[in-house]
């Protein structure tokens, strides 16, 4: 889940932040000032940014934050997701009154702060060179000599709200000699960028970044580029664009606005079957070994956008509120192994392989039968995960195998996406509900959702797909799904289900 969530909820509409980078020799000195602009009654501010460099080696950043509320307190955040302490990063934390005068701030706890007197201005380092798993570096901000990915969510105060709440920044960028930077931000001049969104505004920066645009639609899908590549700049651009334009016609939506791809290669010398993503707002940041032939590093980032790319349309370009966590991870993890198989990325036997692994996954998992796939949405970050992905992809397969079935192989769970952007992009709605009433519709009975995602729904797959000649086998290497034996009729399901 996303830092500031409920927080941006409230707060939507306002102007600004700027971030600018300075150099000073060895060390990079990024200062960030932070103004906040005077606001109307209750309306949210402006936050002007200025970023500079603090230092790459050790990795740090100091802001410094002028805004128009005077306060006590100062709050950062301390999770993202399962990426905990992340507030321990944020030191030297000290206060200004309005006069210039220095108020010491005493930590209460880890991420927060409190004044003897209020204050107007912070300033405070974010030591980014503590260690963080490889796998976290798309999800929380990083800098090292090479390179950097900032995230606001994670290096803004998250207790300015209220009256001194902020909602929209402009950033402005210093960047060391022959850095250059890239952002999901709207670009204003070539030093800085606004957003409305800014718990979802990301910038890569570093001394080697190539940038490649097309026009899809009616906006652009720009990729950057970070690192060393066995491939041509041109080849990410075709497969992502491939990939952008197949679920266009899949949900019948365009992408309302320019989109940018981060393409960072992932931490040491990692093959491509090592990868970590996120989507927010219109930005993917995607981090992938690049050690391998083109070949290969061509086949994994196909597979690895196909299920990333999805999310700039499910949840990023839909109107829907609430815990539905099972519908756009692991629902989207199949629709993803479904395009692989569209784009030839993978074989029939390695979709079947997929649904195995992913089973064996499940089986492994005490919580599986637990918690109902709504349920498990509501408590991710607080249990284990695999109800989320592995049972909710489970579900999609099955969803998916059986409408087939019933139509005729003239309906799939792809038809349903159509539809469901037809419902939820116009007004806002309840997730489950508008989700869940779809499902029910294309498959023309309640008792599957009710099953599977209301109720706890346990699955077996030895039983669920017998009637469709896929024999489920144990082995010592794990689960094995074949289709050697199916009869005529069981075959015709099955050939549709090959060929998508």
């Amino acid at each position: 889940m996303i830092f500031y969530r409920k927080i941006t909820a409230c707060l939507r509409r306002a102007a600004g932040e700027t971030l600018a980078v300075a150099v000073t020799s060895q060390k990079l000195i990024v200062v960030v000032l932070i103004a906040l602009a005077a606001g109307v009654g209750v309306q949210a501010q402006t936050l002007n940014i200025r970023i500079a460099v603090v230092s790459t080696s050790p990795a740090s950043i100091q802001v410094n934050a002028e805004f128009s509320t005077p306060t006590d307190v100062i709050s950062f955040p301390n999770a993202y997701g399962n990426a905990l302490g992340l507030a321990e990063r944020f030191e030297n934390v000290a206060g200004r009154k309005p006069n210039g005068q220095a108020v010491a701030a005493k930590k209460l706890a880890p991420g927060e702060f409190q004044t003897a007197e209020k204050i107007n201005q912070i300033s405070y380092e974010v030591n980014l060179s503590g260690p963080m798993p490889p796998a976290q570096h798309s999800h929380v901000s990083s800098l090292n000599n090479e390179r950097g990915i900032l995230m606001l969510s994670d290096l803004l105060p998250r207790s300015l709200k209220g009256s001194g709440a902020f909602s929209s920044v402009l950033v402005r960028l210093d960047l060391p000699p022959g850095w250059i930077a890239a952002s999901n931000g709207e670009k204003r001049t070539s030093l800085s960028y606004f957003t409305e969104e800014p718990d979802k505004m990301v910038f890569l920066i570093g001394p080697r970044l190539q940038e490649k645009s097309q026009h899809i639609g009616a906006k652009d899908f720009s990729v950057v580029l970070s690192g060393a590549w066995p491939i041509a700049d041109k080849d990410f651009l075709k497969i992502a664009g491939q990939i952008v334009r197949e679920y266009s016609k899949l949900t019948g939506f365009e992408l309302k606005r320019n989109t940018v791809l981060m393409l960072v290669p992932f931490a040491g010398d990692a093959p491509p079957t090592r990868w970590t993503a996120e989507t927010r707002a219109n930005a993917v940041v995607l981090l992938l070994g690049n050690q391998g032939s083109a070949k290969q590093v061509k086949s994994r980032l196909g597979i690895a956008l196909a299920h990333e790319i999805f999310h700039l349309w499910v949840p990023n370009s839909l109107n829907l509120e609430g815990d539905y966590d099972w519908f756009f991870e692991g629902f989207t993890i199949y629709q993803a192994l479904r395009m692989d198989l569209r784009l030839h990325l993978i074989s029939f036997k390695d979709y079947l392989d997929t649904i195995a692994r992913v089973y064996d996954s499940y089986l492994s998992s005490p919580e599986r039968d637990a918690l109902s796939l709504i349920q498990a949405s509501e408590r991710r970050w607080t249990t284990s995960t695999s109800v989320v992905y592995d049972k909710a992809m489970l579900v999609a397969f099955l969803y998916d195998l059986q409408l087939r079935a019933s139509s005729g192989c003239k309906a799939s769970l792809a038809d349903m996406y159509r539809q469901l952007f037809q419902r939820a992009v116009t007004r806002q709605a309840d997730a489950n509900e508008t989700i869940i009433g779809v499902l029910n519709e294309r498959f023309g009975q309640q008792s599957f959702a009710r099953q599977y995602i209301e109720d706890v729904g346990i699955i077996n797959l030895e039983s669920a797909l017998s009637p469709y000649g896929i024999v489920v086998s144990h082995t010592s290497a794990g689960t094995k799904l074949s289709a050697d034996h199916a009869n005529k009729e069981q075959k015709k399901v099955l050939n549709c289900l090959a060929r998508n």
